[in-house]
């Protein structure tokens, strides 16, 4: 038997894997924001309903099935610019209440950001003590300390995702019509939207040890290098980068490569496919 997986957010990544899982024969139900995407994921076999984020969390209204076996929380900590960051934490609190009464609940995924690591500096693996800076950084690591101080019988993973890039996320605009960026030295640490789908996809439907995993591509080139590259295969104007430096930095994914048996379809940055 396939298992019943709720999705709590289907927009970029939530959506794609909502339509992979049906695709694998499991039951989906997801949540929105948007009324008119109701009509979309119910044509797609998504069972769903709506949430609405305001700046009282109370009057979130997140029900979750009852028959959940798998809980995939995907949601930014900005709530799509709907409400403020403290909103977020509170809405992780109820959705983490809500599992105490989700009998069959087996494992819970829920996507953070390499980002925690802050200024972090070396390699960084999931060993590496976190150093969030921003507010949005602060937000995602309390989050993460609320899914891991878990109550129920479940298992828990904390997908730590590097730079998203897929469709619509095309890396050679994020620089565009910039001047002396510094840091043009710095690695950067990206992944592919299929290889993050992939690997969650493995992480729901076959037996993986729990934890907490850094999610990014083999290789890190630096900004310098990669994002002008970028800007020349889409035909957009050349950020141009000031080299410093920086110490060396970049994350790991040697742990869930190990764990998984994982290989990446996108390994190298320079080779990832035109996002758009």
């Amino acid at each position: 038997m396939f298992p019943f997986v709720s999705i709590i957010g289907t927009g970029w990544l939530g959506l794609p894997l909502a339509r992979l899982l049906v695709q694998a024969d499991c039951q989906v139900f997801g949540t929105t924001t948007r009324e008119k995407k109701i009509e979309l994921l119910t044509a797609e076999r998504i069972l769903c309903n709506k949430m609405i984020f305001t700046d009282d969390a109370s009057k979130t209204d997140i029900q979750i099935p009852w028959q959940t076996e798998i809980l995939v929380i995907t949601l930014p900590p900005t709530l799509g610019k709907q409400a403020p960051l403290h909103v977020y934490i509170h809405i992780i609190e109820r959705i983490i209440h809500q599992t105490n009464h989700l009998v069959h609940l087996k494992k819970i995924l829920f996507t953070s950001s390499t980002s925690v690591y802050g200024r972090a500096k070396g390699v960084l693996t999931e060993e590496t003590a976190i150093q969030p800076q921003t507010p949005s950084e602060e937000t995602l690591a309390q989050a993460e300390r609320l899914i891991n101080e878990k109550t129920g019988d479940y298992a828990v993973y904390v997908l730590r995702l590097g730079g998203l890039v897929g469709p619509g996320r095309e890396p050679g605009y994020f620089f565009k019509d910039k001047k002396d960026i510094p840091g043009g030295e710095i690695s950067v640490n990206l992944v592919h939207q299929l290889d993050v789908l992939n690997i969650m996809k493995h992480i729901i439907l076959k037996d993986t040890p729990e934890g907490t995993f850094n999610i990014c591509a083999d290789e890190h080139p630096v900004r310098g290098v990669f994002y002008p590259q970028r800007a020349r295969q889409v035909g957009v104007k050349e950020a141009n980068f000031i080299w410093g430096n920086e110490p060396e930095r970049y994350v790991s994914n040697e742990k869930i490569k190990k764990k998984t048996g994982y290989t990446f379809v996108y390994p190298d940055p320079l080779l990832f496919p035109s996002g758009n």
